[in-house]
């Protein structure tokens, strides 16, 4: 099933206010620079799976983790900027991207042909 507009403009809303606090506001692992690769709004609009690659990559599963135990806390910031903009603010769920890791798993593969 596709997504609707108001999923897509949700989600392309979160992407960019949610970058803008991770970049800024708020840092869990020092020495990463995190990448927001994707957002997927769920029908209802309750929920946000968010993706993101880091780097350095070993630092990856730290990331996650700490955006998933303080999920709340990043909500909030993200309230803070969007509050006027929706109804609801969805819940928050941080995912690991390893498409990066898996385009070079390919790479190394078709190298070693």
């Amino acid at each position: 099933m596709s997504e609707s507009n108001v999923q897509k403009k949700l989600a392309k809303l979160i992407k960019v206010e949610l970058s803008e606090i991770l970049s800024r506001d708020l840092k869990y692992v020092a020495g990463t620079f995190i990448t927001l690769t994707l957002v997927k709004v769920t029908g209802d609009l309750s929920l946000a799976k968010v993706y993101l690659s880091v780097l350095p990559d070993p630092k990856l599963q730290e990331v996650v983790t700490a955006l998933n135990e303080n999920d709340w806390e990043v909500r909030k910031a993200l309230a803070g900027r969007i509050k006027n903009k929706v109804k609801k603010i969805p819940e928050l769920r941080f995912y690991e991207d390893d498409s990066n890791q898996y385009a070079e798993r390919i790479d190394e593969l078709l190298n070693d042909l």
